[in-house]
């Protein structure tokens, strides 16, 4: 790919959606690039005699551009590169079809929503056209690709089997230990179709006894939530599961955990002879 080429991609596809896009200050300076100049009372540039005379190819401010999907912009053409320069700040342009915002929320599709009820409050990105890289893009599909492989393999070859896999689930917040192996694989191959990553990360972390634990003291009242964190009696552990974990994992705290682990496991702890 040259990267001396910019191709602009619609979300839509080729379906002759056309943009009217005027330039674009940098959010940065709040200034427009130093191409684009402002318009007198007769739509005439305004420029010096300096720039007059250069030669150099310079963009109205009020000048409308109307972009489809697989628009090229040559850099190495200076007019190109300066309409580029113009409008590549557009909040309808993204500088890739993943890229985010400051807040971490997706520019083309907006805020992540989870359940029925977040879904009909998503937020929508206000892009609506990206930079393709067709290398970047195409291994980008073929790792998603590899992960959901992964993830699947390692769903169907559990080494503790179906009893494995009903661990798995509950792990990701789901007791399904009645529920048929065929049900509990199912499950799991939909949320490693959505999240290979969630799944591998389930046989392959660490911390997988620590998850369990942290359920497990959950469900029994060892732990619980006060104010959106999670206490032991009157010691905060974190605010998240993630955090909690990190709190089980730090060496400094583990005589708490062998109390949690205690509390939550009664029937392990060894029987005294009187």
């Amino acid at each position: 790919m040259d990267k001396n080429i910019v191709i602009l991609r619609s979300v839509y596809g080729k379906v002759g959606q056309k943009y009217f896009i005027t330039p674009c200050k940098d959010p940065k300076t709040g200034r427009f690039p130093a191409c684009v100049k402002p318009v007198n009372s007769n739509g005439d540039m305004i420029l010096s005699d300096k720039e007059r005379n250069s030669g150099e190819p310079f963009i109205a401010e009020n000048r409308v551009f109307i972009v489809e999907d697989g628009a090229q912009f040559d850099l190495t053409d200076p007019w190109k590169k300066v309409e580029w320069e113009a409008i590549k700040n557009a909040p309808i342009i993204a500088p890739s079809r993943n890229a985010r915002d400051a807040k971490g929320n997706l520019l083309i599709d907006g805020a992540k929503a989870e359940g029925a009820v977040a879904q009909m409050r998503a937020r929508y990105g206000v892009a609506e056209l990206y930079v393709e890289t067709p290398g970047v893009e195409t291994a980008s599909r073929v790792n998603r690709r590899r992960d959901i492989h992964d993830a699947e393999s390692y769903i169907f070859g559990d080494k503790k089997g179906a009893e494995g896999r009903v661990l798995k689930a509950r792990l990701l917040g789901k007791n399904m230990k009645n529920a048929p192996d065929s049900e509990v694989t199912e499950f799991l191959l939909k949320i490693a179709s959505k999240e290979p990553k969630k799944i591998i990360n389930l046989y392959t972390g660490t911390d997988t006894a620590l998850r369990l634990l942290l359920i497990e003291a959950k469900e029994r009242k060892v732990i619980v939530v006060k104010n959106k964190v999670y206490m032991y009696n009157e010691e905060p552990l974190g605010i998240t599961d993630d955090a909690v974990i990190a709190y089980f994992q730090n060496p400094k705290n583990s005589k708490m955990l062998d109390l949690i682990t205690r509390d939550t496991y009664p029937e392990m702890e060894p029987t005294k002879n009187k």
